[in-house]
């Protein structure tokens, strides 16, 4: 039973923020690389996938080489309503639909999965 005298304030989004959930990170590989390289506050792409304009993936720059280079990995997709809602205004020549900050990721050691959620904004 919750006590009605504890008040949780939790803060507003901003004005047109989107909040997602990404999903297929418990894909053993993609785990490993949320694991390694994500954390909150990560900066993130959305990408159209080059097969199926319908899907839009979550890529995550990586260091490479202790930090001379950037690779950028999948780290998963952005669910269906999403990618309908991100696709609508999209410049179709563009492959980056936008981008995103991580907020949340839980990713324990030991075992294939993780969870990851970002907050979104369009590409200017």
């Amino acid at each position: 039973m919750s006590d009605p005298s504890v008040k949780v304030q939790t803060p507003a989004p901003r004005q047109g923020a989107i909040f997602t959930i990404v999903g297929g990170t418990t894909i053993p590989d993609r785990a490993a690389v949320v694991r390694t390289h994500c954390r909150e506050g990560s900066e993130v792409e959305l990408r159209r996938e080059p097969v199926d304009d319908s899907t839009i993936g979550v890529w995550l720059p990586c260091p490479m080489l202790k930090g001379l280079l950037t690779s950028w990995k999948k780290i998963g997709e952005v669910p269906a309503e999403t990618a309908d809602f991100l696709r609508a205004p999209a410049d179709l020549s563009s492959t980056v639909v936008a981008r995103g900050t991580v907020k949340t990721v839980y990713a324990p050691v030991g075992r294939d999965e993780a969870v990851v959620t970002v907050e979104l904004r369009a590409t200017a």
